[in-house]
């Protein structure tokens, strides 16, 4: 969710097909695969749908999650996503040590079928605790799974992506991006005036 800004919901429907990474390099000298150059080994994410977890009693066959279409778009829509470096290394090992669900999903719960949100917000508070000083703790900072999305977004914007690619591998619109990041985004007018100077200087 860090590295590539995913939904939680989005996360946990990730199928084994869905995650697209760079061949892995055979070294003759030593006899041995090795993974590419960092800046070579980047792969994608292809997502396709979300499980957001909506309550048994809500859904139509009484389990927690419903399979929805990707939010902000249509019916059979998809959106890929770049998978950082350090994501592909991850999800290499991970999917090297324990394979996929019997669904296929890299991501399952332990007894086997979905991830229960339980799940993974006990491991969060756990590595907060682990990482996190006690007044830390005791602020907003991280407070959610879902924060690691805020994250992301915000450090693209801060990098300098352009504000519809973001949208774009975020699966949001434009106009909700900037509304929701934009005092976030720090230094961008200092930013935009040097480029404003060396357009106009013909740099």
């Amino acid at each position: 969710m860090y590295y590539a800004g995913l939904r939680p919901e989005e996360a946990i429907n990730l199928a084994a097909d869905n995650v697209i990474l760079p061949p892995r390099v055979w070294d003759e000298n030593t006899q041995e695969w090795h993974d590419p150059p960092d800046d070579e080994d980047w792969g994608e994410l292809h997502i396709r749908s979300a499980t957001p977890d909506a309550g048994s009693e809500w859904t139509d066959d009484g389990s927690v999650r419903e399979k929805r279409q990707l939010k902000h778009r249509a019916e059979g829509d998809s959106r890929i996503v770049p998978v950082h470096p350090e994501l592909t290394k991850f999800l290499r090992e991970h999917l090297a040590e324990f394979g996929t669900a019997p669904d296929g999903r890299p991501f399952g719960g332990v007894r086997g079928g979905e991830l229960p949100t339980i799940t993974y917000r006990r491991a969060w508070i756990k590595a907060r605790k682990m990482a996190l000083t006690a007044a830390e703790q005791a602020s907003p900072l991280a407070r959610r799974p879902y924060d690691l999305r805020h994250a992301c977004l915000s450090t693209w914007l801060n990098g300098g992506l352009y504000p519809t690619q973001v949208a774009e591998w975020a699966g949001h619109g434009v106009d909700v991006l900037l509304r929701i990041y934009a005092r976030c985004v720090v230094g961008q007018d200092e930013l935009a005036k040097r480029r404003i100077s060396e357009a106009l200087r013909g740099d």
